[in-house]
């Protein structure tokens, strides 16, 4: 079966996966008979649904599928094809190891309850399916690594840090004033205990910090960079030498203590490692939308069906409102457990491998 013909029919079943999001009251109230499996070679005049006795043909299906997604879909393999043309200029491969490691990752990070099996049904993909999808990420995941590079001065810019959070509460401005005076006091009474040896900034943290993502690891933050954190807790920080803590030092979130445990730029063996891959890891992702674009626009196309249609812009009264100022940077150290879904299709944007925050 011809591949254009697969990714066609790939589009049918992804498009009608709306009908999952139907209420539960909307289902029928007796199961129906099993019904053979219909697939992309099943014929024409194959009835693949009934309405009140009203058969429905895949030929119709066929039709409506291809007068609403035949362009897009199309765009999909031009990019996709693209994007394996220059993988393959560049000597690069995608082994089955690295379909496995993303396999994995998207298992391990699946929420609790949920199987595979069931990731799968969720986007009607098989696990053959899922590894194409995956392949393509890979290639440009793979371009993209071949154009950052990392030395040790790039370590110079990040700190190995600890902190404790004291968050502010309160409804009302003299509700959170109050909080933040008890807070800071405190926060200061944790810091004379720590500084008397009394107890581990690492135990203080655990057993006082209001940082849901870094308190039961002692307040560890790990390596973190310049433009990371807000720009109280940085200013603080990075003031800081090895082994010093800051005074109490006050955010949009509450107080913080701050504790230096380490420069990047002296960090040794794993440790170095770990902090290069980590840096590596976060240039690769933006390089990938460059990557990907540059090979989008260089690419030679004729498209006999056309360009694909752009949405109609709405009309001015149904312009979204404009968007609050952005929200300051998120409190640091979040843990982000969710899986991403199946890596889109290079349509509009690069794919991204559906790797969970590490």
């Amino acid at each position: 079966m011809p591949k254009t013909k697969a990714a066609f029919w790939a589009v049918v079943a992804l498009a009608f996966i709306v009908s999952a999001c139907l209420p539960a009251g909307a289902a029928p109230a007796a199961k129906a008979a099993a019904a053979p499996k219909i697939t992309v070679d099943s014929p024409p005049n194959t009835t693949v649904a009934i309405v009140n006795g009203e058969k429905i043909t895949k030929e119709k299906v066929e039709q409506l599928v291809w007068q609403r997604y035949a362009n897009s879909a199309l765009t999909e393999l031009i990019d996709r094809i693209a994007i394996r043309q220059a993988a393959d200029k560049a000597g690069v491969k995608v082994e089955t190891k690295d379909l496995d490691a993303k396999i994995a990752d998207i298992k391990d990070k699946l929420p609790p309850g949920v199987t595979f099996e069931q990731f799968l049904q969720q986007y009607n993909m098989t696990p053959e399916q899922l590894r194409g999808e995956l392949r393509t990420n890979v290639w440009i995941e793979k371009l993209a690594a071949q154009k950052v590079k990392v030395t040790d001065e790039d370590l110079a810019g990040y700190i190995k840090a600890r902190h404790i959070l004291i968050s502010t509460k309160g409804n009302t401005p003299e509700e959170r004033t109050k909080s933040e005076e008890e807070n800071k006091k405190k926060l200061e009474e944790i810091a004379a205990e720590i500084k008397a040896g009394k107890v581990t900034f690492a135990d203080a943290a655990e057993k006082n910090s209001d940082d849901p993502g870094s308190k039961e690891k002692g307040g560890d933050l790990g390596y973190i960079k310049q433009g990371q954190m807000v720009q109280e807790f940085e200013q603080a920080a990075f003031a800081l030498k090895t082994g010093e803590t800051s005074e109490a030092v006050k955010s949009v979130y509450g107080w913080h203590l701050i504790k230096v445990e380490g420069l990047g730029k002296d960090a040794k063996g794993a440790e170095r490692q770990d902090l290069l891959d980590k840096i590596r890891e976060e240039r690769i992702r933006p390089m990938m939308t460059t990557v990907y674009l540059d090979i989008k626009n260089k690419a030679k196309v004729t498209r006999n069906m056309g360009e694909q249609p752009k949405p109609p812009a709405p009309p001015p009264s149904a312009q979204p409102a404009a968007r609050p100022a952005p929200a300051p940077k998120a409190q640091p150290a979040k843990a982000n457990t969710q899986p991403a879904g199946p890596p889109p299709p290079p349509a509009d944007k690069p794919p991204a491998p559906p790797s969970p925050n590490k």
